[in-house]
């Protein structure tokens, strides 16, 4: 275990975007099996893997990357001496400028993966956004808080991913919500498997 862990403080250092994208990507992708067989109750039969690549492609492409990276500007911007004073301030800035960023970002990416058309995502944010970022100011500050305490640089990827698992299952369960609102709305909408 301890090589694992060595290997793992290794690449963080080293390779910081691409171990971020990998462990962002697995996280994300057990968040939407979670999802689909925890809170829906799908059953490995009826499985969409195709969502679940669509997750996974996410978290490679965009998820892990970004969450370093904000993580290393977050740290270098608020320079602040006071540790709780500049960890107030790294959770205010989280908070009001990130989360609401990257839940855009999120609903975005996803919606372009499905292939959806900009009226169809502009009607999906419409129907979800509000909502998924209220959630997320009941969840996040607090996570934040604890990650920008407690957790050194380095390792507040992985740890943000670990508590990001219950947060992306809830993501890729308001995803399918919307879908369902919008089909609803458009019967004509037919379900795509673009990754």
């Amino acid at each position: 275990m301890s090589t694992l862990l060595q290997k793992y403080q290794y690449n963080i250092l080293e390779r910081p975007i691409r171990t971020f994208a990998m462990q962002s990507s697995f996280m994300m992708t057990l968040g939407d099996i979670i999802s689909q067989q925890a809170v829906e109750r799908k059953g490995w039969e009826n499985h969409d893997i195709a969502r679940s690549l669509r997750t996974t492609v996410y978290g490679v492409c965009i998820g892990g990357p970004v969450m370093g990276s904000w993580f290393g500007f977050i740290n270098r911007t608020i320079t602040i001496k006071n540790r709780w004073a500049a960890t107030g301030t790294r959770v205010i800035v989280d908070q009001t400028l990130f989360s609401p960023a990257i839940l855009a970002v999120f609903m975005g990416g996803i919606s372009l993966l499905e292939g959806r058309t900009i009226p169809e995502i502009q009607e999906k944010f419409h129907e979800s956004y509000y909502n998924g970022l209220m959630n997320s100011y009941r969840y996040w500050p607090f996570v934040s808080l604890f990650t920008f305490a407690l957790i050194p640089l380095h390792y507040r990827p992985i740890v943000n991913s670990g508590f990001g698992i219950i947060w992306n299952a809830y993501l890729s369960h308001l995803n399918q919500e919307s879908l369902q609102a919008l089909k609803l709305a458009h019967p004509t909408i037919i379900q795509t498997t673009t990754i």
